[in-house]
This record gives C-alpha cells, structure tokens and sequence, in this order.
C-alpha cells in the first residue's frame, strides 16, 4: 500500500491491522504478512483508532476517496470536534495538506480562546456537510438500544444533543421566516411553505 491510495483505503487496511492485533497475531507477524514495514502498520493502526466509524460515516465514502493519509495525519492531533469538519472542508475543498494544517491551527486557536471561529461555520454549512449530518443522526435513531446508550452515554453525547437542540431552533426560525412548518419530501426536495 502507498501514500497515494485514498485515505478510506488506509483506514481500512488499520482496521484489518487493529483486528489482527486483537486477535492477538503481532504487530510484526500483521506487517509482514501486508508487505509493509512495521512503523507503516503502527500509523495505520493508530489511525484507524483516531477515525471511528462515526467519524468516517460522518465525512462520507466520497471523501475519503478524495483524501490521502497525509490529510489524516495533519488533523489526527486536533481537537475531537474539529477533525471531521476539517476533513470534510479538505476534501470538498480540495485543500492540500498545507492549507488543512492552517485552517487547523486557525480554528484551533479559535477553539482554545472560547469563541467559535468563523471558518467552523463555512465549513459545517454546505450541503454535503448537511446530508452527512442527516446519514449520522438517521444512523443514531436505527441503532440497536445497547449501542446507542453506549455511544450517547460516552463524548458523542453531547454532540448529539447539541444537534438536537440546534435542529429545533433551526425549525422554529423556519417557521418564522418561511411562514410554515418545514416539510421535507423524502428526496430532500426542500421545505414547502404552508398556507
């Protein structure tokens, strides 16, 4: 595997690494048998680790075609809430690793300081950051109870809620500015004012 296969590839293939490895099969035993180095295996199973499933649900198999591992590797250290937004900004930007490493620290000094940077709304705003919210709350309301307790019960929780509550007050502004309640169709089509 190289540098220039897609980032969903690479996380796959940690993933592989990380089941080996609980499987109790060693790291050099898993290297070997991929035909890579043992410190390529390491990275790969360290981020397959950093990217859950939520969080590659969350970006889209589109995306992570569009990204290679340096786009992993240059928001792998932020902050959990800001490398999903940074990754999808990457790749529907087609930024490189540079401009996603000063976009990071821009907004990273913008999360430290308490205020919310004016990027992180640019970058949570499109559309394709919308269907990818939609996909992860509509995963959310489907999963089996034990799973979702444990996943509202651990850090995503507050996320949810906060989404939650910003959908509800998105609702009550569209009501008041479109005059109606929103109505979705069932191909997203957009909201139907109501007379």
């Amino acid at each position: 595997m190289t540098a220039t296969a897609t980032a969903g590839a690479h996380l796959a293939t940690g993933d592989s690494i990380n089941a080996q490895l609980n499987a109790g099969i060693s790291l050099d035993a898993t290297a070997a048998q991929l035909k890579i180095t043992r410190k390529w295996a390491l990275k790969l199973a360290w981020l397959s680790r950093t990217f859950t499933a939520i969080d590659r649900e969350a970006i889209g198999t589109d995306n992570l075609a569009r990204l290679r591992i340096t786009h992993l590797e240059a928001v792998a250290g932020q902050p959990e809430g800001l490398r999903v937004s940074l990754l999808i900004a990457g790749a529907e930007e087609g930024l490189s690793v540079r401009d996603l490493r000063e976009r990071a620290a821009g907004l990273r000094g913008g999360h430290r300081e308490g205020g919310q940077a004016k990027e992180t709304v640019e970058l949570s705003g499109g559309p394709d950051a919308m269907a990818s919210a939609e996909r992860a709350l509509v995963s959310y309301a489907r999963m089996p109870r034990e799973q979702f307790l444990r996943i509202y019960s651990g850090r995503s929780g507050p996320y949810i809620a906060g989404v939650i509550r910003a959908a509800r007050e998105l609702g009550i502004r569209i009501t008041q500015e479109v005059g109606g309640a929103p109505n979705v169709s069932s191909s997203n089509a957009g909201f139907i004012k109501e007379n």
